[in-house]
């Protein structure tokens, strides 16, 4: 990515809007303001200016103008937002002469938030978090991800960077400075720390194994015999006319998935084909592919009716639907009852959902680790202190404790010689 000059592009949604956020970042932010007339802008303070064009002088829209002075800025450069009425014709007209100013080119995507992270602004981390709360399609997603945002993980990093540092201090000092008397020859206390920090960054990472389920969401899958009232019943739980219902059973061949959301998460329930002996073509093919997802699915719902036979399939809920054709009949043992004439039962049953889905999916929102590439960096650091922790040589603990500050590197950026020499001057009094 080309990360020279200065960059504009629109920093707020799609237009139409009310108002549109262009904005610019870098060294001539300042001359493109003037360039559109602005005259001189007060620092972080929002004036009504008229926009003209640096092509031909003409007015192009009246907005509210501010400037950010380097380097107390989002991304550490001058920053100047124009708050435009946000028309699209406003707007491209205003990016197309933007990038007419000597100096100034669109963006790449993400390269605000990539300059924010080069410049100190932020961290690598935060910068993931970041996108997260942006992508969030859920309550439960958007908590997760300002919690991330909010720098739980960042300063969990910054906790391990510094044990690292301190321990390959440590290891270097006995290393460099084995005749001095202030410095300790024995190994145990060294792999005594290290074994407990992989130990505390493990504990992380086993609490983030299933971090992905909260993006991709809990599976619930419907099955039954035919004309069982699955459709239904997933109609009435979406509050939709997904699937297809008829008195003709066998109408569904083929899953159909609906995805809402249930106490802040994201579930994905499934209408499957009926299940039954002696089907074939299409109706078979359908019932293959009901018993491939029956075995990826995080909950199974078995649906049984008054008029259809029940099904021997291993399901963690039974619902006993079309309740109001059963006449007084008490529904099966352990199964709740349901209808589509009756809302309350209907709300039962999501009552009933929400509450699995919630204890199956809490875990996930708790988890800190949420990319596979921060697990993979972590993995390798955590692998890199048991080494250490285990080695009786002196030499190939500080070789273990140098890789791993390589992997917290892919972490947090590089980490420097200056880093592991100030904190041995700091601690060990050395240069005397």
């Amino acid at each position: 990515m080309h990360l020279s000059g200065t960059i504009v592009a629109l920093s707020s949604g799609r237009p139409p809007s009310a108002i549109a956020i262009v904005r610019a970042s870098g060294p001539d932010a300042p001359a493109l303001a003037a360039a559109f007339g602005t005259g001189a802008l007060p620092p972080r303070r929002a004036v009504l200016r008229t926009l003209r064009s640096p092509v031909d002088g003409a007015i192009v829209d009246r907005a509210l103008c501010l400037a950010f002075p380097a380097p107390d800025t989002a991304t550490g450069e001058e920053i100047v937002e124009f708050h435009c009425h946000g028309g699209p014709a406003v707007v491209e007209r205003v990016l197309a002469d933007a990038v007419r100013v000597p100096g100034v080119r669109m963006a790449e995507p993400g390269e605000f938030t990539l300059r924010a992270v080069l410049n100190g602004r932020m961290g690598i981390a935060d910068a993931e978090a970041l996108a997260d709360v942006i992508e969030a399609r859920t309550e439960s997603e958007r908590r997760r991800a300002v919690r991330l945002a909010e720098g739980a993980l960042s300063r969990l990093i910054a906790e391990w960077r510094s044990e690292v540092i301190a321990l390959l201090a440590d290891a270097e000092a006995r290393l460099d400075f084995a005749d001095e008397g202030d410095v300790s020859d024995d190994l145990t206390d060294l792999a005594v720390r290290c074994a407990a920090l992989g130990d505390r960054v493990d504990a992380v990472l086993t609490a983030s194994t299933d971090a992905e389920k909260l993006t991709d969401g809990f599976h619930v899958v419907l099955v039954g015999p035919p004309n069982a009232g699955k459709s239904s019943l997933l109609n009435a739980l979406t509050s939709s006319d997904a699937a297809i219902v008829t008195p003709e059973a066998g109408t569904t061949r083929d899953v159909l998935s609906v995805t809402i959301e249930l106490a802040g998460y994201r579930v994905t329930l499934q209408d499957t084909a009926g299940l039954r002996e002696g089907a074939s073509g299409v109706e078979a093919i359908g019932i293959e592919r009901t018993r491939s997802r029956i075995a990826a699915a995080d909950l199974v719902v078995a649906v049984v009716s008054p008029d259809t036979q029940p099904l021997d399939i291993p399901a963690d809920l039974t619902v006993s639907h079309k309740a109001d054709m059963a006449a007084g009949a008490p529904p099966a043992e352990s199964a709740l009852a349901t209808s589509v004439h009756d809302p309350s039962s209907i709300a039962h049953l999501k009552s009933e959902l929400a509450s699995i889905v919630t204890t199956a999916m809490q875990p996930s929102e708790a988890a800190l680790i949420t990319r596979a590439r921060q697990r993979a960096a972590l993995t390798a650091f955590t692998g890199h202190l048991r080494d250490a922790s285990t080695e009786t040589a002196l030499e190939l603990q500080a070789e273990a404790l140098r890789l791993a500050c390589h992997d917290m590197a892919r972490m947090t950026g590089e980490i420097g010689i200056e880093d592991v020499l100030d904190d041995v001057f700091g601690r060990f009094c050395i240069g005397k």
